[in-house]
């Protein structure tokens, strides 16, 4: 194997489709990390879970923040809120007033949070284990678009790898199948990452940008960053090297 970068940052997003949580470290398993996307935001009326990407309405999902509590608790911050448990009630208030719909937060039933649960999230896609996009996918994208702001912030990975200097372009994507060690952790190139609209819209210093997608369709066939697969436990820390 051979050294292809180091682990920048490693993000969790204990509620999809908000805002996430930077962490040190963390530990992972062959089902991805721990405590990542555990809940959904849900319309309350209908049932179905957020689709910032496709629905206007839930496009303000980004400004909300979550964050896991030193008792494991996923916790939820909403603009002009404090942080309150998801299943704390005031939650539901807080963002139906956010959102002006009604919105509750619902576990995911493949979550370990969801024992006791009545009413689940219903996944709306397949979940993969460990998102990984590399510096090198970020600074290929700002060349095909120097006016625009690449941020990771708008891909939402788990890893974001600082790439060694001969790694470049939309390298990962030629990755796929390959054995990878993360720090002392190996696991396996699953599937390249398929992007959507949730990659333009503004976020907390990012404005809306379709030229982000546009450039991604163009040049990586939609496709940006990988899913990797953890071949055992393990834990993830910032400076960890990775190798292929």
């Amino acid at each position: 194997m051979r050294q292809v970068g180091t682990i920048k940052e490693l993000w969790r997003y204990p509620v999809s489709s908000v805002s996430g949580e930077l962490l040190q470290q963390g530990a992972v398993s062959p089902n991805g990390m721990d405590g990542d996307r555990r809940y959904a935001l849900v319309d309350a009326q209908s049932g179905i879970v957020a689709y910032p990407e496709r629905d206007k309405r839930w496009q303000r999902s980004v400004f909300v923040r979550s964050r896991t509590a030193e008792s494991g608790a996923a916790e939820l911050l909403v603009p002009d809120h404090d942080w309150l448990d998801v299943d704390d009630p005031r939650v539901g208030e807080a963002l139906s007033s956010f959102f002006e719909f009604d919105v509750t937060v619902r576990p995911y039933e493949r979550t370990s949070a969801a024992g006791s649960a009545t009413a689940f999230a219903v996944d709306r896609y397949d979940v993969s284990p460990l998102h990984l996009l590399t510096s090198a996918s970020v600074d290929h994208l700002k060349s095909l678009h120097p006016s625009g702001n690449p941020d990771p912030r708008r891909f939402r990975p788990n890893i974001f790898m600082t790439a060694d200097a001969d790694v470049q372009g939309f390298v990962e994507l030629g990755w796929i199948d390959a054995d990878i060690r993360l720090g002392e952790v190996e696991g396996t190139v699953i599937a390249p990452t398929k992007r959507c609209g949730f990659t333009i819209i503004a976020q907390q210093g990012l404005d809306n940008d379709p030229e982000i997608l546009r450039n991604i369709m163009r040049s990586g066939n939609r496709n940006m960053g990988v899913y990797c697969a953890p071949a055992a436990h393990g834990v993830l820390r910032v400076g960890d090297p990775v190798l292929l």
